[in-house]
Order: structure tokens, then C-alpha cells, then sequence
């Protein structure tokens, strides 16, 4: 109805990208637009005119048409005069400037889509270190002095529960530990709540929130814990682990382990020690460590040092060379990027502290520590055994001796080596707990490894002689035949582990379940029988039925398989260790999905199953499938053929 003056256009809409005013008065530009402007050069002003009859050529950057009933860019004479003593210039069409001008309202601008924001790297707030004073709010519900006091008892109440929870000598316990800025965070969280939400009734409420932490128990405080601090602890909600489904029923399943059994004899140069060493090899050894005076090479740091099988008299020292500075971590390589052939391969880092090869380690210890890998010397100081023939083995918790054993085991570092001080043994396929006990290693102890081995000085001083434990154990009534493993039933490592006075104790008790035929299950076993001075002659491996591209001694690790092929997550305590009753079970359940591949090939090959057992194909019977594969597409299919007495219209097909 009226034109707008103007007089607005350049001052932006105070309302921005949320004006919905259709023709807003004032502007919506978010850039300046520069005006093109027509700047002639010297050699153009000292040019003759030439007349109208002569065209110069189009400019890259020709005047821009200021009439508003422009048409196609030029004026309505047919052309744009550049200058009066000047030739006319003709100008390339041009899109119209009404539709290069912003509009009103502004059109919305597009979302990221959820996808694409979810490549982009998120910004980590820093933990920034509090003490223990109230936080600044408005309107204080009762003065800074008064919050402070409430704010110190409910700290204390805090404090006693996370003391209790460090005490316990599980794994699981023992990762729900708050340190002490994360108890004070938790604390002045606690309290700005309660300061924020009850204004009014503020003592009271902090009152009884302090008298309700002075009853809570441990549980109930893991449980508030799990659920505010330790969020990344919780149980996936919405995420099903799919069941293992190997294709037979629990109870039949050992009937295609003889399939996946590991021959040992190509082994021998990859660690396994598949014979006793004899006396003469024993006796090299000790000849060797005594010539070497008990000079060592440190398994972290590299660096050499003596070791004392009893203290040193002037000191009571065990190692030589001062303290150890190590990385943890192992060294890996960053990933290729395509900048690399500009900036250079990247070198390799360590994983703990992201600092080159060479450098000063991140981690102090104050001994020194070192491994024995070889057979010969494992075997002097403590020697090696066959599996014993065993007419009655032990019988599991179903009344039945097991199908098949699944162990693991944990080492420390003692003035012997490697020694083991955990020892793991499981059935298989249910996962019942057989075996699950400490052990007291033969030389004493430099450090327990507990980043890896899960075991804490506090785990040996509440433990128990197994004989104890045993005599004070009722037994359990065995669960229903082919029934899994559960936590509520069968997991005993909420309550102090029984400790046996040797590894050749502990070796016994394994061996007690097992006769020479009974498959031995283990994730890089070796290590594992190696530890107890075992040789067994039926191990199935799951780094062999899992192997790695490049072949030993490169392999996969336990963490990464399980992830894959079972979809579930293990060894999630970081620097508290390895728990070796999940390590085990999480290797018999690899095994099970092993099973199930197995049996599937074998079935494609001709393998049936009866009476309880796997049948080979007969003679004669169907080629194997790598022979099928060979002849190419459509083998073993009968071709058609047209019966000539039948053609018709209709074409019909017989098969011949």
C-alpha cells in the first residue's frame, strides 16, 4: 500500500534470524555488500573515441545496473554508457538483484545432521580441582558459615563410606574408590543441590541428608555411586548381547572340541613347552645363572641389575641399580594420514603417555624386575610335570566331572622371575567356578603387577588357607544339568580369595579336575602352563582359533576378541587389573563360538550328527565344499533341458 522510505535498511534487525516480520524495515544482510564500481585506467582515458559504432569488450568486472526496471542488467536504451567521450560496453546478462537480496524473515539456516556432529570432535571440560568450600549461589539459604559446617559432615560421611568400599577386595569394589577431589566434588554437588532446591528448609534437609549417609551401607552407596559418578559403569540399558548360539544343545557341545584341539609340535619355537626339560638341561641352566652372578635385564626399563634370592646383609636389598622408570603402556604407531608424505611418517609413541620412543619413563617402582621365558631355566626352579593319569577326576559343581577346563592365571614378579599368584579354572561350556585361588609364589615378591594381574597386597592379608576355606564352605546344592554360570550362583569373587601355600599346590588342584584327553582351554596358553609347569597334551587356544593376519608371535588379545565376536566388554578396570574368573569365562565363551563356526563347515562338508556324536561322510559320499568351490558356479545342480514334443506357446520345461 505505501513504499517504505528506507531509512532503516542499513541498521540491522535487532531480532536477527528470528524476525518474522514479512517486509522488515530494517536489514537482514549478514555481509556488507560491496558496490562494484567502474574505475577507468589511464590507457583508457588516453584512447580515442572511436564512435558508437565500435563495441569494447566485456570487462571481467562490468558496472553494476543501478535502474530498478533493469532487464537482463542493461537499461531500456539497449545499453549502459560507461563514459561520454567512451564506447559503449555491452554487459553479460546478470541475475537480477532482486534475488540476490536477503529476505524477510531470513531463511532458517541448516542443521547438522546428527550424523555429521557426530565426527566432529566434542570439547572436554577439564577437571578443575576444588576444596572443600560452598559454592557461591544466589540467595544463600544460611549464610556462608553455616554451609561450610553442614558441608564438613556430610564430606566425613562421604569419606567413611569410600574407606569402607577401598577395603573390599574385589576388582569390581575397588574401581567404584573415589579420590579424594572426586569424594569433594561429589560432596559440594550434594550440597549445592540440596542449597539450590530447598531455599527455605535448608537445615533441615541437609540435616537429614547427613544422618541418612551416617546409616547408609556399602551397597546402597555403590549403588549412588554407579548411578551419579560412575555413570560409564552402568549396565548398557537398550543393548542385548546376543545369546551364543551354537547349533547343539550346552551338554553336546563338547562333541566337536577334538576338531578345534591345538597341535603343539610347530609351537615349540613360539613358547610352549611341550616335553619336560631333562636333568642335563636343568643343570645348564643353573650353571648359566650362577656364572651370571644373577645379573638381569629389566622387563620395563631395559636396563641390567643383580638380583638377591635373600635381602642383602648391609641393606636388605633385593635389586641393585636404584629405582625403575618405565612406561606401562606398549609403543604403537599413529595411524597414516595423507599428510604424512608432507609433514613426515609419524613415529611411534608410547600409549600411556603419548611420548616418543626413548624418552624418560612416566611410571616410578622401586625395584627392578625381570621375566624367565626359557623352558631349561622355568624348569630350575621349579620342574615341569605331564598331565598324571587320572581314573576319578574331581567332580564340578553339577555332580559331573567337566567336559572340558577353561583356567587362567595371574603373575607376579618375585626374585624367581614371573611367578603365578592367581590361579583360575572354570568348566566349560557352563563357565562354574572351579578353581579360584591365591598363591604363594616361591621367591619373594618385587611387585604384584596389579595393572595387569588384578591382585593387591590387601587381597594376600584377608586371604585364608584354602583348607580353611574349605572346611568352613557348605556345599551348594549343584545347579540344574546345562545350566550357564551366573554372578548370583557361581561367582565367588565378591568374598576373599582362599590362598595355597605353592604354585605346585595350585598346579594339584588343577590337575585334579583334568586327565591326559580332557581338553585344556586358555587364551595364550602357554603362558599359562608355563606358569604352573604344566604340559598337557590336549590345549586348545584361542590365538590359534583366532589367528592374527600376520601370524605368531603377533596375535589378538583377549579384550579385542571378546568384543567382537561375543559384543561385550571386559577388562574395564583400568589400572586395578584383570579379574582371571572373567578372563576365563570370556575364553570358554570364545570357544563356544568357535563350536559353532566348526560345526557349521563341518556340516557343509559332509559331517552329520548321530547318536550324540559327529559322523564323517561316507566313501564315495559328497566331495568336500573346497572341491565343490573349484568347479565353479551351478555345479551339482541338474540342468533343464526343453522337451521338443512339448513345444508350444507355452515353452514348458522338464527337468531332464
Amino acid at each position: 500500500m505505501f513504499s517504505t522510505t528506507g531509512l532503516f535498511k542499513g541498521i540491522p534487525c535487532p531480532e536477527g534470524e528470528r524476525c518474522n516480520i514479512i517486509h522488515c524495515i530494517f536489514s537482514h544482510e549478514l555481509r556488507p555488500q560491496a558496490i562494484a564500481v567502474s574505475e577507468e585506467t589511464n590507457s583508457e582515458k588516453n584512447k580515442p573515441d572511436q564512435g558508437n559504432a565500435t563495441f569494447a569488450k566485456a570487462t571481467a568486472n562490468p558496472v553494476t545496473v543501478t535502474s530498478g526496471n533493469a532487464t537482463n542488467g542493461l537499461k531500456t536504451n539497449g545499453f549502459t554508457t560507461v563514459n561520454k567521450q567512451k564506447s559503449a560496453t555491452i554487459i553479460p546478462p546478470k541475475v537480477p538483484k532482486t534475488l540476490q537480496r536477503p529476505v524477510s524473515p531470513p531463511p532458517k539456516q541448516p542443521t547438522t545432521s546428527s550424523k555429521a556432529a557426530s565426527t566432529n570432535p566434542t570439547t572436554v571440560k577439564p577437571n578443575i580441582k576444588e576444596s572443600l568450600n560452598p559454592r557461591m549461589i544466589p540467595n544463600d539459604p544460611a549464610g556462608h558459615a553455616k554451609r561450610t559446617l553442614f558441608l564438613k559432615h556430610l564430606h566425613a560421611q562421604m569419606q567413611r563410606l569410600n574407606d569402607e568400599v577401598a577395603k573390599g577386595s574385589h576388582s569390581k569394589k575397588l574401581a567404584l574408590t573415589l579420590s579424594s577431589d572426586e569424594l569433594i566434588k561429589v560432596a559440594l554437588d550434594d550440597e549445592e543441590k540440596t542449597a539450590r532446591e530447598n531455599h527455605k528448609v535448608y537445615a533441615n534437609v541437609i540435616k537429614m541428608r547427613v544422618a541418612a549417609l551416617s546409616k547408609m551401607t556399602v551397597d546402597d552407596w555403590i549403588t549412588h555411586i554407579i548411578a551419579t559418578v560412575r555413570i560409564d559403569q552402568q549396565e548398557p540399558r537398550g543393548i542385548v548381547i546376543p545369546p551364543i548360539d551354537t547349533g547343539l544343545p550346552l551338554e553336546q557341545e563338547h562333541i566337536v572340541l577334538p576338531h578345534l584341539i591345538t597341535d603343539q609340535v610347530p609351537l615349540a619355537n613360539h613358547g610352549y613347552v611341550t616335553v619336560p626339560p631333562n636333568d642335563e638341561e636343568i643343570a645348564e641352566a643353573r650353571a648359566a645363572v650362577a656364572a651370571s652372578l644373577n645379573y638381569e635385564v629389566c622387563d620395563r626399563c631395559k636396563s641390567r641389575f643383580r638380583v638377591f634370592e635373600e635381602r642383602r646383609e648391609e641393606d636388605g636389598a633385593l635389586t641393585t641399580n636404584g629405582l625403575c622408570r618405565y612406561h606401562w603402556a606398549k609403543l604403537f604407531t599413529p595411524r597414516r594420514e595423507k599428510t604424512d608424505a608432507i609433514k613426515g611418517p609419524k613415529e611411534a609413541v608410547h600409549a600411556c603417555c603419548q611420548e616418543l620412543q626413548g624418552t624418560p619413563g612416566c611410571t616410578q617402582c622401586d625395584t627392578h624386575v625381570f621375566k624367565v621365558s626359557e623352558g631349561k631355566r622355568l624348569a630350575s626352579i621349579m620342574p615341569f610335570i605331564n598331565t598324571p593319569d587320572n581314573s576319578r577326576p574331581t567332580k564340578g559343581p553339577n555332580g559331573q566331572p567337566p567336559d572340558a577346563v577353561t583356567f587362567d592365571c595371574e603373575m607376579g614378579y618375585t626374585v624367581c622371575g614371573l611367578e603365578l599368584i592367581r590361579l583360575t579354572a572354570v568348566s566349560w561350556p557352563e563357565g562354574h567356578c572351579l578353581v579360584d585361588v591365591l598363591v604363594r609364589p616361591q621367591g619373594t615378591i618385587l611387585d604384584l603387577n596389579t595393572r595387569w594381574s588384578g591382585v593387591t597386597p590387601e587381597m594376600y592379608s584377608s586371604a585364608i588357607p584354602y583348607e580353611e576355606q574349605v572346611a568352613m564352605d557348605a556345599p551348594l546344592p549343584p545347579p540344574p544339568p546345562g545350566s550357564p554360570a551366573t554372578a548370583s550362583t557361581d561367582d565367588i569373587g565378591n568374598s576373599p580369595l582362599p590362598i595355597v601355600s605353592s604354585p605346585a599346590a595350585a598346579r594339584d588342584l588343577l590337575c585334579s579336575y583334568l586327565k591326559p584327553s580332557t581338553p585344556l582351554i586358555g587364551h595364550g596358553i602357554e603362558n599359562d602352563l608355563n606358569s604352573v609347569r604344566l604340559c598337557h597334551p590336549t590345549i586348545i587356544d584361542t590365538i590359534i582359533l583366532f589367528p592374527h593376519p600376520r601370524g605368531l608371535p603377533f596375535r589378538f588379545g583377549l579384550k579385542m576378541l571378546t568384543k567382537r565376536h561375543l559384543g561385550r566388554d571386559i577388562q574395564m578396570g583400568g589400572a586395578l587389573g584383570h579379574d582371571s574368573l572373567e578372563d576365563a569365562r570370556a575364553t570358554g565363551d570364545l570357544v563356544r563360538f568357535a563350536v559353532g563356526q566348526r560345526l557349521k563347515r563341518l556340516q557343509r562338508e559332509g559331517w552329520v550328527l548321530a547318536d550324540r556324536a559327529l559322523m564323517p561322510p561316507l566313501p564315495g559320499g559328497p566331495p568336500p565344499i573346497e572341491e565343490v568351490k573349484s568347479l565353479g558356479a551351478g555345479s551339482g545342480i541338474k540342468r533343464q533341458r526343453i522337451d521338443v514334443e512339448q513345444q508350444g506357446p507355452n515353452k514348458k520345461l522338464k527337468e531332464g
